[in-house]
């Protein structure tokens, strides 16, 4: 039987030697913003496409799940609370992506929301300036919101030159990035754009013009996009007009919820995970799902904030010799041991292994 672009994907996201719990994949994939959700992201690798697909029903997922194991695409495990890939589902995705376009660049967790509003500001910018560079001002916004429309009059009178100019420098840039990507992922970027005279493609008349599924056609304009992305970071000064619009956009979309920003700008200000919960009114626990959220979004994190350097080389060390330590083995052993510390302790060690 055929799968479709999505069940293929999602059979991708399983593996042969260590089992997954089909909820788990499916919270990941809609973005549901628990510690729990988040830590089973990592440790599971699929921190790359958490909530890439946010409108999935359960329904539907739990069909889908049916169906592999159905084709005996994924087996149950011994205790039936999760699965793994068998040889024929392995061999079934891995062929099937050989003919299409599988995601390489992403970082949904982290970058998620930044990639999704610089595309819309890069669509602006680009659909304005190309009427600038043509002398036309009569045309229909892709924007009608007030707020992105004062955003780009705003971001116009940052850049101090006329703006002939400036849509010429903005073009220049758009071909350097569109030259480090294939011809065929620069034609599909290409053709979502709108400009004068030129009304962008909806993905499903991309689809329909490279034979593809719509749900292709998105995934390689969202991994495209995390490529350019990834330019943008390394040579800003190749595309500064680009990189202005991604450091704003990065700012105000950090990765994390706007709840656990707020707890970061405290720890980083010296106060403890107790004081924040005062301050803030709100349950350590919480305060502490906030750390987790922090910690595994960003590597950089500097955890001796939160985790004493004592404790922490101790848990290494531990974790080292037994990856697969429990909380429960640990406490035995040292009952002072704060759930949290263990925590972030096994994160730390899936970033380095990562």
């Amino acid at each position: 039987m055929k799968l479709t672009y999505f069940e293929n994907f999602c059979l991708s996201l399983f593996s042969n030697d260590v089992s997954k719990k089909s909820s788990t994949i499916y919270h990941i994939l809609t973005g549901k913003r628990t510690a729990s959700i988040l830590y089973n992201a990592q440790q599971y690798r699929l921190t790359a496409y958490f909530s890439l697909f946010p409108k999935i029903k359960r329904q539907q997922f739990e069909r889908l799940i049916n169906k592999m194991e159905r084709l005996e695409l994924i087996t149950a495990d011994s205790e039936g609370e999760g699965y793994q890939l068998t040889e024929i589902g392995a061999k079934g995705y891995q062929q099937y992506f050989m003919k299409h376009t599988y995601p390489v660049h992403l970082n949904q967790l982290k970058n998620g929301a930044v990639n999704a509003y610089f595309w819309r500001k890069c669509l602006f910018v680009t659909q304005v300036l190309s009427e600038v560079r043509h002398g036309n001002k009569r045309y229909l916004p892709l924007e009608k919101e007030w707020k992105n429309q004062i955003w780009l009059k705003n971001w116009l009178n940052q850049h101090h030159q006329d703006k002939q100019t400036l849509a010429q420098q903005f073009g220049k840039e758009w071909l350097f990035l569109l030259n480090e990507l294939t011809e065929t992922n620069a034609e599909i970027i290409v053709a979502y754009l709108t400009g004068h005279g030129k009304i962008g493609k909806t993905r499903r008349q991309l689809a329909e013009h490279y034979g593809i599924e719509p749900l292709e056609a998105e995934i390689i304009l969202t991994d495209c996009l995390a490529e350019l992305i990834e330019w943008i970071e390394r040579q800003p000064q190749m595309v500064p007009l680009f990189f202005s619009i991604y450091s704003e956009t990065a700012r105000d979309y950090s990765g994390i919820t706007q709840s656990a920003a707020i707890t970061q700008k405290y720890l980083l200000n010296g106060h403890s995970i107790e004081e924040i919960a005062d301050l803030r009114r709100l349950k350590f626990s919480t305060i502490s799902e906030h750390v987790i959220e922090i910690s595994i979004v960003d590597p950089s994190f500097d955890l001796s904030l939160i985790l004493p350097i004592e404790i922490r080389e101790e848990l290494n060390q531990m974790l080292s010799e037994k990856p697969n330590l429990t909380y429960q083995e640990l406490t035995e052993k040292r009952p002072d041991i704060l759930f949290l510390w263990y925590r972030l302790a096994q994160i730390e060690r899936r970033h380095r292994i990562d």
